[in-house]
């Protein structure tokens, strides 16, 4: 006797589908690429005087996208190639000047919803610059109108 296993109607199955939906699951499907600690030398801050010198910051991104045909095929065209995101978020930070970390957070999120198939985006800016204090942070969300 041979049994077949399903999941039940509301419960998706290993691939993330809702049993027998086919490809009707996908459609709000949201799988997460995440890239933490990209570190840029930028010239950021309110004063001239701040940002006379490259200042070290840290950036994560973390791109929201339907991921399911690159895990399922493996085809790195069918994926977000994340060495290209990185690549185009420290090239936007460090040919850029930035009075604020919020400034150069939104430009990251627009920078990555108009190049690459994400959805959402989420992008942390940390800057190291007050004594006794670990780090300033922002974080944005960004994503395409519906």
């Amino acid at each position: 006797m041979t049994s077949t296993r399903t999941s039940p109607p509301d419960r998706p199955d290993r691939s993330g589908h809702a049993a027998g939906a086919g490809g009707e699951g996908r459609a709000g499907r949201e799988d997460r690429l995440s890239l933490a600690a990209i570190v840029c030398m930028c010239h950021i801050g309110v004063t001239e005087e701040e940002r006379r010198e490259r200042q070290r910051i840290e950036v994560d991104l973390e791109l929201y996208a339907d991921l399911e045909d690159a895990g399922r095929t493996g085809d790195l065209g069918k994926a977000i190639d994340y060495r290209q995101v990185c690549d185009a978020a420290r090239g936007l930070l460090e040919s850029g000047s930035f009075h604020l970390i919020e400034a150069a957070a939104r430009e990251v999120a627009g920078l990555v919803l108009a190049r690459f198939p994400a959805r959402r985006v989420v992008v942390r800016v940390r800057k190291f610059v007050l004594p006794k204090v670990g780090h300033v942070e922002v974080q944005l969300e960004r994503g395409h109108d519906a």
